[in-house]
């Protein structure tokens, strides 16, 4: 019988990102993503309790309680008074605000905890459906594969053979907010996105493109040096992952990426999974 399990719940980075306008009934907008998971990643542990809780080791604030998807993640397959809980523990390494989708990859993991901790042998499709209750992102993170299409509001996955290859180093920065993002982008000319564009984007090569950066750039100049920096290093691509803080750059040699960390302090190293 297990009692206790521990699990790495990974960041992502957006490699594509196209946005269409806010054309969804629920107020979200239409999204295209291509998707990898790299080797930055929190570490989570889970007990079996009868009464859900959350105990956190972060240097960033973490939301608490029922405010924290974790917390809700476990709620919803444990609800309070049903007599069974877990005891959460979580270690945080993705920081948040960042565009990496740490809490979205935390709930994952938690659901699928869960699933293995109390032995509920729940099948994929109610996996899937109490992720897409909690967020835009936590369905990717149900998935195994490193490489993904998301669409929708980012609960429609897609499984792709593409893979890029080389490492990254991601560098972090000030908590932005998506919402002033979205706001931002929404003040220019955003396109509609249509199920027919989409699939033509699917076929061709995946290019580094994030509809989000210039929106971020204009609040945050400075995110824009971010990238023109990697550039100059001699990085094969950079992008604002998501919809910001963070900047990542690709790397054909891993030694090159990791010459970088020990001069940026500022970045980290990661390789995707």
């Amino acid at each position: 019988m297990i009692n206790r399990i521990k699990i790495k719940a990974p960041a992502k980075l957006n490699i594509f990102l196209d946005v269409g306008r806010p054309a969804r009934g629920d107020g979200f907008h239409e999204i295209l993503s291509f998707t990898g998971k790299i080797s930055l990643a929190d570490e989570i542990e889970l007990e079996k309790s009868r009464y859900t809780s959350l105990k956190t080791d972060s240097s960033w604030p973490v939301p608490s309680g029922k405010d924290n998807l974790c917390v809700r993640a476990a709620q919803l397959l444990l609800p309070p008074g049903s007599g069974r809980g877990v005891e959460i523990k979580l270690k945080k390494r993705i920081p948040p605000g960042q565009g990496l989708g740490g809490g979205s990859s935390d709930a994952s993991s938690v659901i699928k905890g869960i699933n293995k901790l109390w032995n509920m042998n729940l099948s994929d499709k109610k996996l899937m459906e109490t992720a897409a209750r909690l967020g835009s992102d936590v369905s990717l993170f149900m998935r195994n594969e490193t490489f993904c299409w998301i669409k929708g509001r980012g609960e429609k996955v897609v499984s792709s053979r593409t893979r890029i290859k080389g490492c990254v180093v991601v560098r972090f920065g000030r908590f932005l907010s998506t919402k002033k993002i979205y706001e931002e982008y929404d003040s220019g000319t955003p396109h509609s996105l249509t199920e027919k564009k989409k699939n033509e984007i699917m076929e061709r090569p995946v290019c580094f493109y994030n509809a989000l950066e210039e929106a971020a750039f204009a609040l945050r100049p400075f995110l824009r040096k971010k990238k023109e920096y990697f550039l100059s290093c001699g990085a094969s691509a950079s992008l604002m992952t998501g919809s910001g803080s963070a900047v990542y750059a690709l790397f054909e040699r891993k030694k090159d990426a990791q010459k970088l960390t020990r001069v940026c302090h500022s970045c980290k190293f990661a390789e995707f999974l």
